[in-house]
């Protein structure tokens, strides 16, 4: 039989692919000078910051599992960002299979010739949440200044977009 993941752990995985995918579908209507601008204070541009992002997801895979999905592009020609999308889902899927199969207090081992280093996954999972949560912040702040319109990429955003999953009803009561 199947482990089943903490539901909450499996359900921020799920927010994660939802919220790149969300932010990736805007960017792809963008223009090409908004898509290279550097934004300072960041991993670079909004290409740059979605490689960067895509990269350490797949790292973060790679250190539990010793690998991770490949993409169909070369990260040194410039992938597009419909590219980037399709990489990003696979990793996504990669991630809700690794919190099915992989308990949080699984132990992690890395090393080198200077040092070796063992944590659990959970820290893993956590820094995979945390970091798509930071550079999206990055890319969003920047678009708003930009005067793009943004939908809400946060939970509540998400809560809104699967109310089942959190048998969320919304009830307007009467004036008082």
């Amino acid at each position: 039989m199947e482990a089943q993941p903490e539901p909450t752990l499996f359900e921020f995985v799920r927010y994660n692919g939802w919220a790149n995918r969300q932010l990736l579908t805007i960017c792809m209507e963008l223009d090409e000078g908004v898509l290279s601008a550097d934004i300072p204070h960041t991993a670079g541009s909004i290409l740059q910051t979605f490689g960067h992002l895509l990269r350490a997801e797949a790292g973060f895979l790679k250190r539990i599992h010793g690998t991770a999905p490949k993409p169909n592009f070369n990260w040194e020609v410039n992938p597009s960002l419909a590219q980037m999308a399709t990489y990003a889902t696979q990793l996504n899927e990669a991630f809700l299979e690794t919190v099915q199969n992989v308990a949080p207090t699984t132990n992690v081992h890395e090393e080198n010739e200077e040092w070796s280093f063992d944590y659990q996954a959970r820290l893993i999972f956590l820094s995979y949440i945390y970091h798509g949560i930071t550079h999206r912040t990055d890319i969003m702040t920047y678009l708003g200044r930009q005067g793009v319109a943004l939908p809400e990429l946060d939970v509540w955003g998400y809560q809104e977009a699967y109310p089942d999953r959190f048998q969320a009803k919304l009830v307007k009561l009467a004036d008082a």
